[in-house]
């Protein structure tokens, strides 16, 4: 089979699965705002893949129609960074947001139609890359504080993590090489490769995306991605002279209620049954016990009781079973901060101590 054969049953693929993917999204009776902007992102993809099968009719294949599809398959980067930055910062992008960002998309095409002149499509190329590399230094920086605030704040990173995003951005910035590869190469194995990673791609992303929740943001942290602080304008600030106050109350609440067994617990649950606010106790795991909420509570997790459940069940209980009575959300987390806690896996220390 030819290059031209594979490139068009490649194509055929990525449109089934665009359509399939974001039909599916669209029309899900309770989505999120996640997978309400993944599945508009997957319709305006199908619609990508439809004019690439239409370019497959000589009477189409014109080098001014073929210019401007390219000029429309650019807007595709545009469409991916809306994703990504509400994938960090929820409910950042907006629609005046979105015109602004894809303004230079649209004026590019409108110059090129205008004058139809070559040199336009190479600045195109270059605009793409400077804006591509601009929107992975801002999810890269973004992503590090969102994960910071869901580490500050929540005991649990089960569908409300963003550490896949990394490996999202890699196969993305290798799908944009393709693309760009594409245009300045045209040959149908290249096409071929472009529309499978297309594919792997937002496979990825979809499966990931589906069960991804949408955790609230600070009010000074929706309107600005570079915000480093994540303390609320209508707290007191009081510095951190009040941050010892409540230490003793904190170890007592712990010892008395359990509250480390809630596998959905949080900063502000803790909070609460202290009498303080959230603010001041963030400020004590980071200033005084040089820790994140995430880590202080899952270390109590496997201290007050997993350790004591593997001891105590070494045969009669499964990892699994010791991961949920001990208060986690998943075994995979069971394990990541059992390890880290220990240096051994509960598998390890289960048998040191038999």
């Amino acid at each position: 089979m030819g290059g031209a054969n594979i490139s068009y049953f490649f194509n055929g693929v990525a449109f089934m699965f665009f359509a399939h993917a974001s039909l599916k999204l669209l029309f899900k009776e309770k989505r999120s705002r996640i997978q309400t902007m993944l599945g508009f992102t997957l319709a305006f993809w199908t619609l990508l893949e439809l004019k690439d099968i239409m370019l497959y009719f000589p009477s189409l294949k014109t080098e001014k129609l073929i210019n401007f599809f390219t000029f429309i398959d650019g807007w595709a980067v545009a469409a991916c960074s809306f994703f990504l930055l509400e994938l960090i910062s929820p409910k950042w992008i907006n629609k005046k947001r979105i015109m602004i960002l894809l303004s230079p998309y649209i004026l590019f095409t409108f110059f090129y139609l205008c004058t139809f002149h070559h040199w336009i499509l190479s600045l195109y190329f270059g605009f793409i890359l400077i804006y591509s590399s601009i929107i992975i230094f801002i999810v890269a920086f973004a992503a590090r504080r969102y994960q910071y605030y869901i580490h500050n704040n929540y005991s649990y990173s089960e569908h409300i993590d963003v550490a896949w995003l990394t490996r999202a951005t890699v196969i993305l910035g290798i799908c944009l090489l393709i693309w760009l590869y594409t245009n300045i190469s045209i040959t149908g194995w290249g096409d071929a490769i472009y529309y499978l990673s297309s594919v792997v791609l937002w496979s990825f992303i979809f499966l990931k995306s589906n069960s991804q929740l949408s955790i609230p943001m600070p009010n000074n942290l929706k309107g600005n991605l570079f915000s480093k602080e994540t303390i609320e304008e209508d707290e007191d600030k009081e510095g951190n002279s009040c941050n010892r106050i409540f230490q003793e109350e904190l170890q007592r609440i712990m010892e008395e209620q359990h509250l480390y067994l809630n596998p959905k617990l949080s900063i502000n649950d803790v909070a609460n049954a202290i009498g303080t606010n959230r603010t001041y106790l963030s400020s004590y795991f980071n200033n005084e016990l040089d820790t994140t909420f995430y880590d202080y509570i899952n270390n109590l997790r496997i201290e007050k009781a997993s350790k004591k459940l593997l001891e105590t069940y070494p045969l009669t209980m499964n990892i699994d079973e010791i991961a949920e009575r001990s208060g986690f959300n998943s075994t995979s987390t069971f394990r990541r901060a059992f390890m880290k806690n220990t240096g051994l896996s509960p598998l390890q220390y289960k048998r040191s101590r038999q």
